[in-house]
């Protein structure tokens, strides 16, 4: 697994590792004292029901008032630190029987309704959207930990999971800056080449500087990096794009979260609806 070179080779070891070690075992085991199956199962078989029935108006009802995340504590990281690779069985189906379900609503909204019905169930899905919120991927600092963000990045993408609203601290912000501003045509060549470019962000090649250096710049301007070079390799990265303008490109919703300045100021998230015409290698 450590030498896995795709998530499909890494996926396929893990799932004979789980069967070697006996967690596919737990897998199938519907008690767990991590979360509460009997409350996961009957809103999958009151789901399944529905369906089955194609019955439009229950099918609508569980969807708007019952789709849960956290649906009898199934979103408890335990769950998902026990196997290698997935969770427990109830859970995965519960995830199916629920994205069938709105599948089905969709195929059955084509048949012989009305537009009045048509634009109900759409205006209910929408809402159901808007409740439910939206997966999005949040990067966190951390200087050379920043490098295992592009592998995420990479598998996400090749897998078709990428959420399209990505978010960004320090490091992280310089990846998701980079891979948002850029197409989906242009990410393939990215994501082959990103891990290998220039992210020798505050020193240039054969000039590093001791501590003596940096300490006189901490003293004269309260920092101990010299940004410039950041800047300089940002602007090479990026180019003078805003956010706006790579919302408008791309139509992914690049966060990058700024510190504040004072104890008595919050941080600043800056993203095309915040901060429209700030260009994006400023912010990072």
């Amino acid at each position: 697994m450590r030498n896995a070179t795709s998530y499909d080779e890494w996926r396929d070891c893990a799932y004979e590792l789980d069967e070697l070690e006996g967690h596919n075992t737990w897998k199938k085991t519907f008690e767990c004292s991590d979360y509460n199956p009997d409350q996961v199962q009957e809103r999958l078989n009151q789901l399944g029901d529905a369906r089955i029935s194609c019955d439009v108006g229950r099918m609508l009802f569980l969807i708007r008032t019952s789709l849960n995340r956290d649906l009898g504590g199934m979103s408890n990281a335990s769950l998902y630190r026990h196997s290698h690779v997935g969770t427990k069985d109830l859970i995965d189906r519960y995830i199916t029987t629920a994205v069938d379900t709105i599948n089905a609503l969709v195929n059955l909204s084509e048949q012989n309704r009305d537009e009045v019905e048509l634009k109900y169930i759409l205006d209910q899905l929408l809402a159901t959207r808007q409740a439910f919120g939206r997966s999005a991927l949040l990067f966190s600092g951390g200087a050379t930990f920043g490098m295992n963000h592009i592998g995420v990045l990479k598998v996400l993408w090749e897998k078709n999971l990428l959420p399209r609203i990505i978010s960004g601290a320090s490091a992280g912000s310089i990846i998701c800056a980079v891979f948002c501003t850029r197409t989906d045509d242009e990410l393939p060549v990215l994501l082959d080449t990103y891990a290998y470019g220039d992210f020798n962000v505050f020193n240039e090649h054969a000039k590093e500087e001791n501590i003596l250096q940096k300490t006189a710049r901490f003293l004269k301007y309260g920092s101990f990096l010299d940004i410039s070079h950041l800047a300089k390799v940002m602007r090479n990265w990026l180019g003078d794009i805003t956010f706006q303008e790579a919302y408008n490109r791309t139509r992914r919703i690049l966060n990058i979260c700024v510190s504040s300045a004072g104890v008595y100021e919050l941080p600043r998230l800056l993203n095309y609806l915040t901060a429209p015409n700030v260009l994006i290698w400023s912010a990072v």
